[in-house]
């Protein structure tokens, strides 16, 4: 059978089947990346929210995983009011998300994230150890780890995550991945839009003129994009004044601040944050 496919088709197909055998590396995390190859239109995406919603399906009535999902769905009744739809499908969509944005984060520590051990890889034991607090904690999204089959799932996508080189981000690509997962409809209905990272960039740009001696509160941060750029025009700042890495990172942590009410956000802000400050610190 002769079959007629031009070059962007076959670039298509081969990022798919790539996707389904995870076998690249040091992938560049730029958004066109994250989009094509973990967004909701990717074979990775795909595999990975089916097996995650079939664990959940089977599970759903395991004592554990039934109070973590009443404790979220409490938690954004509470924070988002009626306009919060109480549904599986979001709750997996969520723990995606989150197990996600969790395993980029050991990642950016420079850990070798396809071999660490699932549990601890989401109760962010290797933070611990390393004296770095709130970044990756327990949560209501870690059930996966407390049921069969869940260790294997994490295994996976943490093999996914891992053909990335995540050293070096130059923007809030945890948002791309989001919008991506998380339909227009859902999001402007909960009423999440979020801001283009040229745009945050300017208005950080114009309105921290002095990141040294200014403080930077984002009081509904979202993903953190304006944190991002917050934080490595303070860093700027801090390398042209000569000041060491232990300074910068006091610095930083007392000068950019964020806050937000949904719990995905806050994970997802946790990360943006590291990853705005990078490796190299």
């Amino acid at each position: 059978i002769m079959v007629d496919a031009n070059a962007a088709d076959i670039e298509r197909f081969v990022v798919w089947l790539e996707g389904v055998l995870a076998t690249a590396s040091d992938i560049a995390p730029t958004a066109l990346n994250i989009e094509t190859r973990l967004g909701a239109g990717s074979s990775s995406y795909a595999l990975d929210r089916a097996s995650l919603s079939s664990l959940y399906l089977r599970n759903r009535e395991n004592p554990s995983v039934k109070m973590k999902r009443t404790l979220w769905s409490r938690l954004l009744t509470s924070a988002l009011g009626t306009q919060f739809e109480d549904t599986d499908a979001l709750f997996v969509e969520h723990t995606l998300l989150v197990n996600t944005a969790e395993i980029i984060a050991h990642a950016v520590l420079g850990l070798a994230i396809e071999s660490l051990n699932p549990a601890a890889l989401l109760a962010g034991e290797k933070f611990d150890e390393s004296g770095i607090h709130g970044v990756v904690e327990p949560d209501f999204f870690d059930w996966v780890v407390e049921i069969e089959g869940g260790e294997v799932f994490v295994r996976t996508l943490a093999k996914r995550l891992a053909r990335f080189d995540w050293s070096s981000v130059e923007q809030d690509v945890l948002k791309v991945l989001y919008e991506s997962v998380i339909g227009t409809e859902t999001r402007q209905r909960l009423g999440e839009y979020y801001t283009p990272d040229w745009l945050a960039d300017v208005i950080v740009q114009e309105t921290v003129t002095d990141p040294m001696g200014s403080r930077v509160l984002d009081a509904a941060c979202g993903s953190g994009t304006f944190l991002f750029h917050a934080i490595r025009r303070y860093i700027a700042a801090a390398d042209s004044q000569g000041l060491g890495v232990g300074q910068i990172l006091d610095g930083v942590t007392r000068n950019v601040i964020g806050m937000d009410l949904h719990p995905v956000a806050v994970t997802l802000a946790r990360v943006t944050y590291l990853l705005a400050i990078g490796r190299q610190r």
